[in-house]
């Protein structure tokens, strides 16, 4: 018989004992160092130096030396400097003689390395890590500098992005404009196609509005030129003939009518927006109907089977008049409010019932072709429904 194993039980003494170890200081301690030999004093240095080498990062090393010069009182100059250095500067030997110095190591011992102080080396150590990061840049400071680089940084609008792309669009109207003030008489406003060239540069409708902006006054002011309503124009412009006046104002009427014209077509051939299908829950929430009738033994289907169906019978336990609902042409059935639309209003017929119970019993039984023929074999007067549900209608059945 194979042996069960026995859990064994932990006490309160050994979790106490474990946290106790795990919270104690197992750093290197040169208490009483000053009394130890040549050897026990190099032994102990060897293995501090291995204990800050395996257990201790080197972004610590930063932290105790500031502290090794702060205790020694170091100026505050050379402190601020080596803060600004980076953290890779300090060495793991620079870090490992900080940390022993500050637990109360002998700087310097004629038994060991020779006497050279080891406080000395430190000091040469850290003027030497200053010099050499002299050009770092603290990562707080260089972010800082960065978000405020950011801030001071101008960008420009969408409005001032499209209306440079429209100037730059303009380049050969501008030269066609040039050409005609150097030579109006041989300037042929029919060789520019304004239309075509707008179009090659990819103009939308929004460069257009700007195009149309830049030039619009100028053609308003041609326009006036030659209705030669206005003195003031007149002696302006004396130096053209009405010939050349009547082709400058084309070409800028040109210059409108092609702008207006991409504008239109961007209308028209815009997208109509899509409208948001709304939830059957949501279309048929304010419709009242009649959920059941224990009497007749009438339960009502869901509301929500209504939107798109083909057809919708009801009963009306008031009336006792049985109806069906039929989708008008190219429709389907829905719901508004608390009435049916989408319906056909000469083939959505009801008619009264005299005997309900077995009526309805036998509506129950019927199949898809014998619901065809219901309510014609129904010797009563058709009556036309009008789409209204209240709280008397039991939804019956759809299709």
């Amino acid at each position: 018989m194979a042996k069960t194993a026995t859990k064994t039980r932990v006490t309160k003494k050994q979790v106490q004992a474990h946290r106790n170890r795990a919270s104690k200081d197992l750093s290197p301690n040169w208490e009483g160092c000053e009394s130890w030999d040549g050897d026990a004093f190099h032994k102990f240095f060897r293995n501090a130096m291995d204990y800050y080498r395996l257990e201790s990062e080197i972004k610590t090393y930063k932290p105790i030396v500031i502290k090794w010069m702060t205790d020694i009182g170091c100026a505050k100059e050379d402190i601020s400097a080596i803060k600004k250095v980076k953290d890779n500067r300090i060495s793991t030997t620079m870090g490992a003689i900080a940390h022993c110095l500050t637990r109360g190591m002998q700087a310097q011992r004629a038994d060991f390395n020779n006497g050279r102080d080891t406080a000395a080396w430190l000091r040469a150590e850290i003027v030497k890590v200053i010099a050499d990061g002299k050009d770092d840049v603290d990562p707080e400071v260089a972010a800082a500098e960065k978000e405020a680089a950011k801030a001071d940084v101008y960008v420009p609008s969408i409005q001032e992005r499209l209306r440079e792309t429209a100037f730059r669009m303009t380049e050969e109207i501008e030269n066609a404009i040039e050409s005609f003030s150097q030579d109006p008489e041989a300037f042929d406003p029919k060789t520019f196609k304004i239309l075509n060239l707008l179009k090659s540069q990819q103009a939308k409708a929004a460069h257009a509005r700007v195009i149309r902006d830049i030039y619009q006054s100028q053609h308003d002011e041609y326009v006036e030129l030659q209705e030669g309503k206005c003195d003031q124009l007149k002696e302006g412009y004396s130096h053209l003939s009405k010939a050349q006046i009547k082709k400058i104002t084309g070409f800028y009427h040109d210059i409108i009518g092609a702008c207006e014209m991409l504008m239109q077509e961007a209308k028209v051939n815009k997208k109509p927006r899509a409208r948001k299908a709304v939830p059957a829950e949501k279309i048929v929430a304010k419709l009242k109907y009649m959920k059941q009738d224990p009497k007749l033994k009438l339960v009502s289907i869901a509301p929500t089977d209504i939107v798109g169906a083909k057809e919708l019978w009801v009963f009306n336990t008031k009336s006792r008049k049985l109806g069906k609902y039929i989708a008008a042409e190219f429709s389907d059935l829905g719901v508004k409010g608390t009435s049916i639309t989408g319906f056909d209003e000469h083939k959505s017929l009801q008619k009264t019932l005299r005997k309900p119970e077995e009526q309805l019993k036998e509506f129950k039984a019927a199949g898809k072709v014998a619901l065809r023929k219901f309510l014609e074999d129904i010797k009563a007067v058709d009556i036309k429904l009008n789409g209204r549900i209240n709280e008397e209608t039991v939804l019956l059945k759809v299709q």
